[in-house]
């Protein structure tokens, strides 16, 4: 009798469970606190009740779902060794997110290209990015919200309304985000937006126009701000290093206080395990990747590639940041982060995701379906 050997994917998320169970455990063991104990319960078994209930319920792309909810469990344990109250509350942050991420789902599942859709995401985005602008004293920061709904209009104009109107909710987002100060995340939108025109389009005239238009707006936001256009703080990378590489004990008030947790991840537990979590973004980006080029329509395939491409080059500039090769100070890994509006944001693209996957899925089984009718 031959035994049923486990799927990969099975083996996967045991993997990541375990792993975020143990990124609780060896704190709790050590320091004896209760809460750390909870954690390393609770945690998990939050993973594990969205990747078998809710990713069923709702269909979401397992893989995408459990590299991202694995990613916000090392976010939550960049907290656990020196300060458990923060790690509770970074926990508390992730059931808003998962909230996001299901509206996410929902939304591309019933979603099409329509000009209705185009127009009223391009203003709500639009009117998320130029929220600092009209209210000076507004602090929250919703930039990346949206340019998530930004994505939706020009996907909805380039599948079928040609890339002239694409060009207009694209470089106003561009604009607005150099108005307001975010050069690392203008570098990042017109980037995607500019490989989104080439995979969408390919004409090298409307390609050209749109790259030499991009570099025109960068070259004069330096001219007019060029403190802006600084080198990037070499200092937490210092202390990064001095730490080793098997991580040490700093206390909380050396750690640095920005809303990125990859300094208190790399402190904690190494900058070799921060490096291997690094790595996952790659997997989940191929994974994106993979949905974008199964899809069916070009509007949903643009989207699915533009929640892919931006995290990605996130993670890769944050990275570069890290290491001072990058003049943007600040920028943070998608989902190590303790701003809520982002982590919303990031989770909220994910979910996009998941609701293209179950398209594709439901897609599938409707030609499965056809195919046995017509026998």
């Amino acid at each position: 009798m031959n035994r049923k050997q486990s799927s990969p994917r099975f083996r996967f998320a045991f993997a990541a469970l375990l792993l975020s169970a143990l990124l609780f455990l060896l704190p709790a063991v050590r320091s004896g606190d209760r809460r750390l104990y909870l954690l390393a319960a609770l945690v998990p078994a939050f993973m594990l009740l969205c990747c078998t209930v809710l990713a069923r319920l709702f269909s979401l792309d397992r893989m995408a779902l459990t590299l991202s909810l694995f990613l916000c469990s090392v976010g939550i344990a960049a907290f656990a060794p020196a300060d458990p109250d923060a790690a509770v509350a970074q926990a508390l942050r992730c059931i808003p997110g998962m909230a996001a991420l299901l509206i996410g789902a929902v939304l591309m599942r019933s979603l099409s290209s329509s000009m209705l859709s185009a127009v009223s995401s391009a203003f709500l985005g639009l009117l998320m990015l130029s929220a600092k602008l009209l209210v000076p004293t507004f602090s929250v920061p919703l930039a990346e919200a949206g340019l998530a709904l930004l994505l939706v209009s020009v996907a909805s104009l380039l599948s079928g309304r040609g890339s002239g109107l694409a060009l207009i909710p694209g470089f106003a987002a561009l604009i607005l985000l150099l108005t307001g100060g975010e050069i690392a995340l203008a570098a990042l939108w017109g980037l995607t937006f500019l490989l989104l025109i080439f995979a969408a389009d390919g004409r090298i005239l409307v390609i050209l126009s749109a790259f030499c238009v991009t570099v025109f707006l960068f070259f004069g936001y330096s001219r007019l701000f060029p403190a802006d256009f600084k080198a990037a703080d070499t200092g937490s990378l210092n202390m990064l290093i001095s730490a080793g590489w098997t991580g040490t004990d700093i206390l909380p008030g050396e750690l640095p206080s920005a809303a990125s947790l990859f300094p208190r991840l790399s402190l904690h537990f190494g900058l070799l395990f921060a490096g291997l979590t690094v790595l996952l973004f790659l997997p989940l980006s191929l994974r994106g990747i993979f949905i974008a080029t199964s899809s069916r329509t070009r509007f949903h395939a643009v989207i699915s590639m533009g929640v892919s491409l931006l995290p990605a080059l996130q993670a890769l500039a944050a990275l570069l940041s890290v290491f001072g090769f990058l003049p943007f100070p600040g920028v943070c890994f998608p989902f190590l982060t303790s701003s809520l509006p982002d982590l919303c944001a990031e989770l909220f693209m994910i979910g996009m995701l998941c609701g293209i996957s179950a398209r594709n899925e439901a897609d599938l089984a409707e030609d499965a379906h056809l195919a046995m009718l017509a026998k």
